[in-house]
């Protein structure tokens, strides 16, 4: 397929768990002008993030598909088994080819690995599955990026656990570089 995201959306986001990441998506894509538009042929627009879903692309060739989380966990589709919907839930995906707007798709991700749920009966993660072609080393600057653009305490990393990031990290990395 490329270089590409792997996502299953479980269930819907809770309106708390839904402010909490567009609150995060917002910062984190802050920075992203000249770099991100809704779509990739729509040069003059932003990122959409709003009370339905997370949108956004590279720009004219620096965009390639489309990243898009939704609040509520899409209908199934005709080619999905019932059972593997129902328990593994919606099979999501974006293939980015590691041009600019990567940084930014691996940033969100980060942010969604981390965020906290509310656990009640019955309640689990909105995501039973983050996971990528890419390796530690490709998701890097988007951790980076997370942290610094959302100063969060800590995240961990989707596709390695081994990969965690304390805001205190990227000021220590940010001295060492200038």
């Amino acid at each position: 397929m490329g270089y590409t995201h792997y996502w299953r959306q479980l269930r819907d986001f809770t309106d708390t768990e839904w402010q909490e990441l567009t609150r995060l998506g917002k910062l984190i894509t802050a920075d992203g002008q000249g770099i991100l538009a809704n779509e990739y042929d729509e040069e003059n627009s932003k990122p959409t993030i709003d009370n339905e879903q997370i949108r956004f692309n590279g720009i004219g060739k620096d965009g390639h598909e489309t990243f898009l989380i939704t609040k509520k966990k899409r209908a199934k589709r005709q080619y999905e088994e019932q059972e593997a919907y129902d328990r593994q839930g919606a099979f999501e995906f974006c293939k980015t080819a590691h041009k600019p707007y990567d940084k930014y798709v691996t940033a969100v991700l980060c942010a969604l690995y981390n965020l906290e749920y509310v656990e009640g009966f019955g309640q689990t993660h909105p995501m039973s599955e983050i996971r990528s072609d890419g390796n530690t080393k490709d998701w890097t600057e988007g951790l980076f990026h997370a942290v610094r653009s959302t100063r969060e305490q800590e995240m961990y990393c989707p596709i390695r656990d081994c990969l965690t990031l304390s805001y205190v990290d990227y000021l220590d990395q940010e001295e060492k570089t200038g």
